[in-house]
């Protein structure tokens, strides 16, 4: 993925990649208002905040303003980027700390964040 790769390049050329490989979509409009539930509008209103804000909190901030489907769209915002080197790692412990842990919990996403880092960084 753009944000975790080790690229030098800026995650605000993420709606251009967006776009070569999902036409037809304006990808580089800035989302404005309520979130529906289609994978479009998700993934268009986290591309929206990842690309205006340098930092987790203020990205996850962002997402709730939105309204709508609203934690789906953190979901996706916070995982493309929490391995940005342009995005601030600064979420309070609480939230992580305070995340449900059943079958698919926090330590599930813990394990599967190592494995995406492992995958990525592998030459």
């Amino acid at each position: 993925w753009f944000c975790h790769n080790n690229t030098a390049e800026p995650k605000q050329k993420l709606p251009a990649l967006l776009t070569a490989r999902v036409p037809g979509y304006a990808w580089d409009q800035p989302w404005a208002g309520r979130v529906g539930v289609t994978g479009l509008e998700c993934v268009a209103a986290a591309l929206a905040a990842v690309v205006a804000h340098d930092s987790l909190t203020a990205i996850l901030s962002c997402c709730v303003r939105f309204g709508g489907d609203v934690d789906t769209v953190a979901a996706i915002a916070m995982a493309a980027a929490s391995g940005s080197r342009e995005v601030e790692q600064n979420l309070p412990g609480h939230l992580v700390e305070g995340l449900e842990n059943g079958e698919f919990g926090r330590d599930y996403l813990v394990k599967l964040d190592q494995r995406l880092h492992e995958v990525v960084t592998s030459p």
